[in-house]
């Protein structure tokens, strides 16, 4: 059984591992796509620059187009003042002639400004145009970079899927069997224990059991949580002095557990404590609504120590669908939350 246990160890740590990796190649499009939107902001820049080029040019088309028209009116009218028969005929023609060369003015004025313009707008096609090209240069880089960092990861993560099948069907399946479904809920199948504590929600552990545990006695697992128990001597003398460092915890290691903390809340609350690469979370749902009432984290720290004081008064529970509290935010599922509520005790107050 010892056997077992050494290779259910070895096999936490590689379905940890294999978690993080299946995560990290998981994300490789989405970083991708991220360096690819950064250039097609760049392309954009570009792109406006030239059409305001050409709405500059067609603006000023329009003016030198409306200046031939008022010309031509012009041309029409002093035709028109030879044959005229009264004077206020030819005032009139006059009149017409005088509003057509302050039109054609006005429209020269916005030719000489659109033609500065120009100058602007040119010069930012070319800055534009260089930004592109030297970001393209770095984009296709960091693509590269990515799309080779994921297919390394892809062969890292195959190797280790191989390495999980082989040293899965050296555990017995009946072990086998009950690491996956509390690891399906915990998040962890294997707990250590250690100065009579399960490391993994912390319960103290009855005097027989503990003692089975040292010597190797069969397979135990925990009243509380579930995980199944092992027990590493080296760590004992650390235990006895009542020191959990945080480093003894692997940072890429994911410890989940869920509790009911009395203390939480106008009703009380159902907590998930979680360790995640060093950092300690807990998210708080209300014990009666199922409302997300807080969360809080701690960094470098594991929730055992910070958040020491919630876990005096919690009492721990089971949920089978894991990682709830990333998919739902802000409010438990309804069977979740029954399930939840059941598993509290009647004595629970406000629930």
């Amino acid at each position: 059984m010892t056997s077992d246990l050494d290779k259910l160890r070895e096999l936490q740590q590689l379905d940890l591992a294999i978690s993080a990796l299946k995560a990290d190649v998981a994300a490789i499009p989405k970083r991708v796509q991220q360096i690819e939107t950064k250039l097609a902001s760049a392309k954009k820049r570009v792109e406006d620059a030239k059409n305001a080029v050409k709405n500059n040019e067609l603006a000023r088309r329009n003016h030198e187009h409306e200046i031939q028209a008022e010309n031509n009116k012009i041309t029409k009218f002093r035709e028109q003042s030879s044959s005229v028969k009264t004077n206020e005929q030819y005032k009139a023609l006059l009149s017409e002639i005088a509003h057509a060369e302050q039109a054609i003015r006005g429209h020269e004025d916005k030719i000489l400004d659109s033609m500065v313009e120009l100058d602007v707008i040119s010069a930012e096609v070319k800055a534009s145009e260089a930004a592109l090209k030297a970001e393209t240069a770095v984009n296709e880089k960091e693509k590269t970079d990515a799309l080779a960092e994921g297919k390394q990861k892809e062969e890292v993560l195959s190797e280790r899927l191989k390495h999980r099948s082989e040293l899965r069907a050296a555990v017995d399946e009946g072990v086998l069997t009950t690491y996956d479904r509390v690891a399906k809920g915990r998040g962890t199948g294997l707990a250590e224990a250690r100065g009579q504590r399960c490391m993994g929600c912390m319960v103290m552990l009855r005097p027989q059991v503990w003692q089975d545990i040292k010597n190797g006695i069969g397979t135990e697992q925990c009243s509380s949580c579930s995980r199944i128990m092992y027990y590493d001597p080296a760590n004992e003398a650390a235990a006895e002095a009542s020191t959990l460092s945080i480093t003894e915890t692997p940072v890429h290691q994911l410890e989940r557990e869920w509790m009911f903390v009395p203390t939480v809340g106008p009703n009380g609350a159902f907590v998930v404590f979680v360790n995640h690469k060093g950092n300690a979370t807990m998210k708080a749902y209300d014990a009666k609504t199922g409302t997300a009432i807080d969360r809080k984290t701690e960094k470098n720290a594991i929730y055992q120590t910070a958040f020491a004081e919630l876990l005096k008064e919690a009492r721990n529970l089971y949920v089978d669908e894991p990682h709830v509290e990333e998919r739902h935010k802000e409010q438990l599922p309804e069977d979740i939350l029954l399930d939840l509520q059941h598993q509290v005790p009647n004595s629970a107050p406000n629930v």
